[in-house]
């Protein structure tokens, strides 16, 4: 395994639930998408978060060397803190 590799895919997958997550439900046409994707809608959005990661880890690994970076866990972590207040914030907006 590749830890740059796998930092940077998880950051663009955090980042893609994120939006996948508000743009749900804001648009009826989108959630109906990811429904048939999967028998819901959050089944649909993991599906399609498992194969980005699996595609991005793919790209990073081939493209990316194999050093550990501080930075891209920084990235990790801070996308993944960002997003989740993200989603609180918009929930709590449209609850």
């Amino acid at each position: 395994m590749k830890p740059r590799a796998l930092t940077r895919a998880a950051t663009i997958t955090i980042a893609w639930i994120v939006l996948a997550t508000i743009g749900s439900e804001l648009s009826a046409e989108f959630n109906g998408l990811l429904a048939t994707i999967g028998a819901h809608d959050w089944i649909g959005k993991s599906i399609v978060s498992i194969i980005f990661f699996g595609l991005f880890y793919f790209i990073f690994a081939k493209a990316a060397n194999d050093d550990f970076s501080l930075k891209d866990t920084w990235q990790l972590l801070l996308t993944t803190v960002f997003g989740g207040l993200i989603i609180l914030i918009f929930y709590v907006m449209h609850a």
